[in-house]
């Protein structure tokens, strides 16, 4: 996985970037750095733990990495869409009303 830069997150912005993104860009690339490190551990970590609760019994449980893993993803791509660089958002850019060109959506 290619790591994201300003400069390469500038350049999808295109046209469209303000100086006022670069706040965006930056937490972007400050969550994208928490997102790897979080991926490298749960890549060496059970997903699942045994835990003990106060009564002593025994119980399975998530790693609570991955559920941070999947809320910063939920971030990033919250992050994706206030910069207006979602698929969607770029397809729309990109083509306005015109039909598209691309044979993704008919596979």
């Amino acid at each position: 996985m290619a790591v994201p830069t300003a400069k390469k997150i500038r350049e999808y912005l295109g046209d469209s970037y303000k100086e006022s993104d670069e706040e965006l860009i930056k937490l972007y690339l400050e969550t994208h750095q928490f997102y790897r490190r979080l991926q490298k551990e749960i890549k060496d970590a059970d997903l699942m733990y045994e835990y003990t609760n106060k009564a002593g019994a025994k119980n399975l449980v998530k790693n609570p990495l991955s559920i941070e893993l999947t809320k910063t993803v939920q971030t990033l791509n919250n992050l994706l869409k206030s910069l207006g660089l979602t698929p969607a958002q770029r397809k729309k850019l990109k083509n306005g009303d015109e039909p598209d060109e691309d044979d993704f959506d008919d596979f």
